[in-house]
This record gives structure tokens, sequence and C-alpha cells, in this order.
């Protein structure tokens, strides 16, 4: 009688720590989620930040011309354009010098 009590007892109690050990994995498992979560919040929040200061910055209408100018090369009726291409890169040999072989 002993023995079978003891041996019902062993297996409640197998049955108990596996649940337990369930239980710490979920929670590891919601706690690495969570964690992402917040990763993901705070990006969300510092993009809110940056999307704001950019809406307060564009409401001035001299900062909205400057940036549709920059961006868009808008330019008011009679102005003229002028566009300034940077040169491109040079390669290894200096410009103007040329290789003579041997």
């Amino acid at each position: 009688m002993k023995i079978a009590a003891i041996i019902v007892l062993a297996v409640v109690l197998a049955l108990v720590a596996g649940r337990v050990w369930t239980f710490f994995a979920e929670e590891r498992g919601l706690s690495a989620e969570l964690a992402a979560a917040e990763t993901r919040l705070s990006q969300a929040k510092t993009d809110e930040v940056n999307l704001q200061e950019e809406v307060q910055y564009l409401a001035n209408p001299l900062n909205l011309e400057k940036e549709l100018r920059a961006r868009f090369n808008y330019k008011k009726p009679g102005e003229t354009m002028i566009v300034i291409v940077p040169p491109a890169a040079s390669s290894t040999t200096p410009t103007g010098a040329t290789s003579t072989g041997g």
C-alpha cells in the first residue's frame, strides 16, 4: 500500500514538474517577445519624434519652399535654374597623365 502511494505520488510529482517546466519555457519565450516589442515601440517613438520635428519644420512656409527647391528642383515663374553637376570620380591615374608602355 505504501509503495503504491509512493508511486502515485512520484507520478503526480513528475507531472507537476513537467507542467512547471513548460510554464517556465513559455515565460522565457514571452519575455523574448516582450523585449522585441519594447524595442519596436522604442523605435516607433523615436520615429514619431523625428516626424513631429519634420512637420514643425515644414510648417514654416520658408522651410517648405526651401525643401521643395532642394528635393524637386522647384522654381518660381520667371526664375532660371542652374544645376551644378560635381565632377566625376577620378581614376587612379591623375587627370592629363598618360601611361607609357615600356
